[in-house]
C-alpha cells in the first residue's frame, strides 16, 4: 500500500510540473505543489538514538559514515587532496636533495667543481648570452 502511494504522489508531482507549471494549467499546478509537500512531510528522518538493552556477552559496534560529497564540495575536496599531494613531492624532493648535498655529491667547496653550462645548438647558454660572446648582448638605449 505504501509503495502504491509513493507511486502515485510522485506521478501527481511530475503532472503538476509538466501540465501545471509548463503548461500553464493552474490545478495541476495546485495538485502538484499538494503532492509534493505530502512526499516532502512524509519522508521520515532516520533514527538518531537507540535504545536497546545489552545482554552479557554482547557486543556494540557504532559507525558513522559520511555521505558521498558532490557540486561544489566535491570540487573543494578533490583540489584539497591534489594540493596536499603537490607539497607531498615538494617535500620527496626537497629531502632528496638535501641528501644528495650531505653526501657531498654536489660541489660545496667551490666553483672548480662545478659543471659548465652547456650552450644549445645556437651557442646559447642559460644565462641568454651566447657562448664565445664573454657577457651580456647590448641592449637598445
Amino acid at each position: 500500500m505504501k509503495r502504491l502511494l509513493e507511486r502515485a504522489t510522485r506521478d501527481l508531482v511530475r503532472r503538476g510540473i509538466r501540465d501545471g507549471l509548463l503548461g500553464g494549467n493552474g490545478i495541476w499546478l495546485a495538485l502538484g505543489a499538494v503532492a509534493w509537500l505530502a512526499r516532502w512531510l512524509s519522508r521520515s528522518p532516520a533514527p538518531g538514538v537507540v535504545r536497546e538493552q545489552i545482554r552479557v556477552g554482547e557486543t556494540i559496534t557504532v559507525t558513522s559514515v559520511a555521505p558521498p560529497a558532490f557540486g561544489r564540495r566535491a570540487r573543494k575536496l578533490a583540489k584539497a587532496e591534489r594540493t596536499e599531494a603537490a607539497a607531498a613531492r615538494r617535500q620527496v624532493r626537497s629531502e632528496r636533495k638535501n641528501a644528495a648535498g650531505l653526501r657531498g655529491d654536489t660541489a660545496a667547496e667551490g666553483d672548480d667543481d662545478r659543471r659548465p653550462k652547456k650552450a644549445d645548438k645556437k651557442g646559447r647558454t642559460s644565462g641568454g648570452a651566447k657562448a664565445g660572446k664573454g657577457g651580456r648582448r647590448a641592449t637598445r638605449a
